[in-house]
């Protein structure tokens, strides 16, 4: 199937509001799909594109096929996407630990 129907979130949503209510949570900043697969926003594909594919792996468990069809635009359970949600706020709350 390429299209499927989706769920606004982020801005899309913010538009939406105009035309009247929206019955899902608007802190979102993705594309969630009738099917439960998600899409992820610019702004995760490039925290990502900043991590190997055996960095993701490692840290996300999740199959190297699959990682890489989803930081090439692909989409994702919510599942998934939630455990490369996860890694990329691990690793960020590293980052902020200063060396001693």
């Amino acid at each position: 199937m390429i299209t499927e129907t989706h769920r606004y979130c982020g801005k899309e949503v913010k538009r939406k509001l105009d035309a009247g209510p929206v019955d899902h949570e608007t802190d979102a900043k993705c594309k969630v799909y009738e099917s439960g697969r998600v899409e992820a926003d610019a702004e995760m594909l490039r925290k990502l594109s900043n991590f190997s594919e055996r960095e993701i792996r490692e840290g996300t468990v999740i199959r190297r096929d699959t990682s890489r069809a989803f930081r090439h635009g692909g989409i994702a359970t919510r599942k998934m996407y939630h455990r490369f949600s996860q890694f990329l706020k691990e690793q960020e709350g590293a980052n902020e630990v200063e060396p001693v």
